[in-house]
């Protein structure tokens, strides 16, 4: 099985709110999150993408810097 996050390990990864993020998913924002299958506890999206997306690999700027948080 493959790994996954939660919601809350993605928003804690990117270092976004959590409002942001559902606001920057629906606006399609965010292209390399992929919904697992549900499962119990809510949605799980592919750690693997988000990871490579982190590490600066996916080939996209970040289009959502203005919404980070600052520190």
């Amino acid at each position: 099985m493959a790994r996954c996050y939660t919601i809350a390990q993605v928003c804690a990864a990117l270092q976004i709110k959590r409002r942001t993020f559902y606001t920057l998913r629906d606006a399609g924002k965010l292209p390399f999150l992929e919904e697992l299958k549900p499962r119990f506890g809510g949605p799980r999206y592919r750690a693997d993408l988000v990871d490579r997306y982190l590490a600066g690999q996916w080939g996209q700027p970040r289009s959502f810097s203005a919404h980070r948080r600052t520190a």
